[in-house]
């Protein structure tokens, strides 16, 4: 299931932050999401299903191809201080 998160969420044009925050979650739980590290309670997969804007049966498809990478349309800043 993780995986074909990570596809929705490229296909979408969404980075796993932006994702993150449109779910209610901290990056990292979504990122071990992705990895199949730790799996979401049901309550979660609405919310990811809702911010990807697919149902919820969607996350449960197999992913048809690998995911490519989303990169951010805006910086973020993580407290780094650019010289």
């Amino acid at each position: 299931m993780g995986l074909r998160i990570k596809q929705l969420r490229a296909a979408l044009g969404v980075t796993q932050e932006e994702l993150a925050d449109r779910s209610g979650m901290f990056r990292t739980y979504m990122s071990r999401i992705e990895s199949g590290v730790a799996n979401p309670t049901v309550t979660m997969l609405y919310a990811v299903a809702d911010a990807l804007e697919v149902r919820v049966q969607e996350l449960f498809d197999d992913p048809k191809e690998a995911p490519g990478r989303v990169r951010s349309k805006k910086p973020i800043s993580r407290g780094r201080v650019d010289r």
